[in-house]
């Protein structure tokens, strides 16, 4: 359904607009000398209405797909890419991930505070999340049958997004004001919860619910959480992120048929 696949854009869209409310909360609703959020901001309200209404309607249209639509099995017919710009696009998105990975190596770049072998395994996974995405391209624009290679690598973007979200709470462990990274806790499983679902279809399972609102909220959350205090690497990492999910989902939606109605039994 074409128009239906307009919805990730407007979710990068209304991300983007809470990314704005985000950076004037995180400026002006908070105190600079106790860091505690001030009680008479309504920016905090505003921005949770708004996080809440974008998730209510991501549910519905999850709702609507899942009831009335229907999608191929395949991870190639799902998330089939027709358009040469629209594979290179994800193709790039991902290459330019693994290569993030290598230059933050190589330079040493801060990854979360990690340090030891936390360090080298975020950087492992960022490398390889890449790779998974470029795969997960070049299947859906080639059409190539599913094989272990795709199956392998199209794990690997979940994990990383797990260890993402770990590693987040990890450096927040002893922050008490939760505003602080709730948002991208919230970004981050989101996209995991995306990536996850979409590499159901390789294994043959799909889910038309999970993949819909999950492939929408976190295109929402990791367009909005740009707006909090990542080193320049990470936020390019998850503006990538927030790209290709909204590219992958664009296509996904357009793959989907109406569902066969059925005949009325024969008494």
């Amino acid at each position: 359904m074409r128009k239906l696949s307009l919805l990730p854009f407007g979710a990068l869209l209304l991300g983007a607009a809470g990314a704005v409310l985000r950076r004037l909360q995180l400026t002006t609703a908070f105190d600079p000398y106790s860091g505690l959020p001030k009680s008479d901001s309504g920016l905090s309200a505003l921005l949770l209405a708004l996080v809440i209404a974008a998730l209510a309607l991501f549910a519905a249209a999850a709702v609507f797909v899942s009831l009335k639509l229907d999608a191929p099995g395949s991870f190639r017919k799902s998330f089939y890419t027709g358009s040469y710009a629209a594979f290179a696009l994800r193709a790039v998105l991902g290459l330019a991930v693994s290569v993030i990975a290598i230059v933050c190596v190589i330079s040493g770049a801060d990854l979360m505070a990690l340090t030891g072998v936390s360090r080298w395994v975020f950087a492992l996974l960022l490398f390889l999340s890449g790779v998974g995405m470029t795969s997960m391209a070049y299947y859906s624009y080639t059409q190539r049958r599913e094989k272990p290679f795709l199956k392998l690598f199209s794990v690997i973007p979940p994990l990383f997004y797990c260890y993402f979200m770990v590693a987040l709470y990890r450096l927040n462990a002893g922050n008490p004001v939760l505003l602080d990274f709730c948002y991208g806790c919230m970004a981050f499983a989101a996209a995991a919860l995306s990536f996850y679902y979409a590499a159901g279809y390789a294994y043959g399972r799909k889910n038309m619910a999970g993949t819909v609102f999950t492939s929408l909220a976190s295109v929402f959350l990791m367009t909005l959480t740009l707006a909090d205090s990542y080193t320049l690497p990470l936020k390019l990492v998850i503006a990538a992120g927030a790209v290709y999910l909204a590219d992958s989902t664009a296509r996904f939606l357009s793959a989907t048929t109406p569902k066969p109605k059925r005949e009325p039994e024969e008494k």
